[in-house]
Formats: C-alpha cells, sequence, structure tokens
C-alpha cells in the first residue's frame, strides 16, 4: 500500500510545484496598482495622530530648498520621459495614435 502511495504521490507532488510558480506568478499591469493598494494600506494602518504628524514633516520638508529642487529635477525628468516615450511607442506602432489622443483628452486640467 505504502508503494502505491508514493508511487501516486511523489509524481503529483512534483507536477504540482512545476506548475506552482505559474499560478501564484501575477503580470506586470498588476504591479503598478498592486503598489498603489500596499502604499494606500500602510497609510490606513496610520492612527490620525501618526498621520497628521508624518503630513507636518512632509509640508515642513517640502520647504526645504535641497527637496524642492530635487522635485523639480523630478518633474523635468518625468516630462522628458514623456516627450521622449511619445514618439517611441508611435514608432513601435502608430495604430496607438488615437489611444493616446484619447487618454490625453481624458486627463483633467490638462487638455
Amino acid at each position: 500500500m505504502k508503494a502505491k502511495l508514493s508511487f501516486l504521490l511523489i509524481p503529483t507532488v512534483a507536477a504540482a510545484l512545476q506548475f506552482a510558480p505559474i499560478a501564484m506568478a501575477q503580470g506586470p499591469a498588476d504591479r503598478p496598482f498592486k503598489q498603489f493598494q500596499e502604499r494606500r494600506a500602510r497609510w490606513a494602518s496610520l492612527s490620525e495622530e501618526e498621520r497628521a504628524k508624518l503630513k507636518a514633516a512632509h509640508q515642513k520638508a517640502m520647504e526645504d530648498p535641497a527637496v524642492r529642487a530635487a522635485r523639480d529635477r523630478l518633474k523635468q525628468a518625468r516630462r522628458e520621459f514623456r516627450e521622449i516615450l511619445r514618439p517611441a511607442l508611435l514608432k513601435a506602432d502608430p495604430s496607438v495614435q488615437p489611444i493616446l489622443e484619447k487618454m490625453r483628452a481624458e486627463r483633467p486640467g490638462r487638455n
């Protein structure tokens, strides 16, 4: 009986272990949303006092000239990235132009 059990059990476990990474994997499209959810969960886990304290520290840190300069560089880098990405997207697949225009039109305050 033990021989029959191990004869069936070992291949079954081996097959299950081979498919486990595929079953547990998440697609790359899930990652940004998951990061947002994780960030929101961390924020929600704080008490009101902790949130207020963190918010005040953040506002004070944003007054620091070095932090402001770094934020300005970040904004500029994002702008440059978008300016390079859009033509590259169109070069890779010109049929995405209507999609990009639709997305641009739907951005609040940036028409």
